[in-house]
């Protein structure tokens, strides 16, 4: 298996994905913002994750991580349970639309837009929902968001706040630990280190 990869973006919940199932895999880090990249993305867009696994190209973040918990998993990281796996679908929705859609559109407009496209309105309006959206995440006090095992939902959902995190977006004791817990694993450290090379 193959993930074309980018430093701090999303391919970094496919490679926790993989290292948590502990399987083999390669990188192909891509040139995303070089008007003439060397390296490039198979995505239609040119954006990354992609997974390519025994000829097959697989697109999109949470596709390519349902599909390595189904064929590649023990039932726990991506439960076979319906009632498990709709619990981790849940959060895995969550995570993708309430939670990081005002993120991500924050993240443009504080770090990656020209400066001249930047919209300190938009800034405003952001925060503003992704407070209201943090306030809605209710972690437990132990245990791991969808019940008590480490699932997918934790890579996205902790991802995102990582992402929340770097927005000065305000979080409670709660969420705080919740995402160190997440950060101690030996599974997201091999993740992080491989998803940063450039090479």
């Amino acid at each position: 298996m193959n993930v074309y990869t980018f430093p701090k973006s999303r391919s970094l919940r496919v490679l926790w994905t993989l290292e948590e199932l502990q399987l083999d895999y390669t990188t192909s880090p891509v040139e995303l913002f070089s008007t003439q990249p060397l390296a490039c993305s198979p995505h239609p867009l040119h954006k990354v994750p992609v997974l390519e696994d025994e000829g097959n190209l697989i697109f999109e973040t949470v596709a390519i991580c349902q599909y390595l918990g189904e064929k590649k998993g023990d039932g726990e990281l991506y439960p076979t349970d319906p009632l498990r796996k709709a619990k981790v679908n849940e959060w895995l929705s969550f995570a993708l639309t309430d939670l990081e859609s005002p993120i991500w559109t924050l993240i443009k407009h504080k770090f990656l837009l020209p400066e001249a496209l930047r919209s300190p309105a938009v800034i405003e309006a952001m925060f503003g929902d992704a407070c209201k959206t943090l306030s809605a995440v209710a972690v437990p006090e132990e245990g791991w968001i969808a019940g008590e095992h480490f699932t997918l939902a934790d890579i996205f959902l902790s991802h995102t706040l990582m992402w929340a995190q770097l927005c000065g977006l305000p979080a409670d004791d709660k969420l705080t630990r919740y995402v160190e817990n997440c950060q101690r694993r030996e599974a997201f450290s091999k993740a992080l280190e491989r998803n940063n090379r450039t090479a």
